[in-house]
């Protein structure tokens, strides 16, 4: 039962369940808040990859349209 217990705190806290336990409230609270600035700071710069190549490909589009201008002339 506790062998259990064990593994599903090491699947949500990675590998430090018996540090997890340790902790209060209040600092289970902050590693959370932690955890999920992380995550926000990694979204945002996924965003921020995303939002350059969609630049790009607006370039690239603009660039073929002028290239077909230029070739039915």
């Amino acid at each position: 039962m506790h062998e259990g217990m064990m593994e599903k705190a090491q699947m949500h806290h990675g590998s430090m369940p018996e540090i997890w336990e340790m902790l209060t409230d209040e600092q289970k609270k902050e590693v959370a808040l932690m955890k999920m600035d992380m995550k926000i700071q990694w979204m945002e710069m996924k965003i921020s990859e995303m939002e350059k190549m969609i630049e790009l490909k607006k370039k690239a589009i603009e660039n073929i349209k002028k290239f077909r201008e230029t070739l039915s002339k």
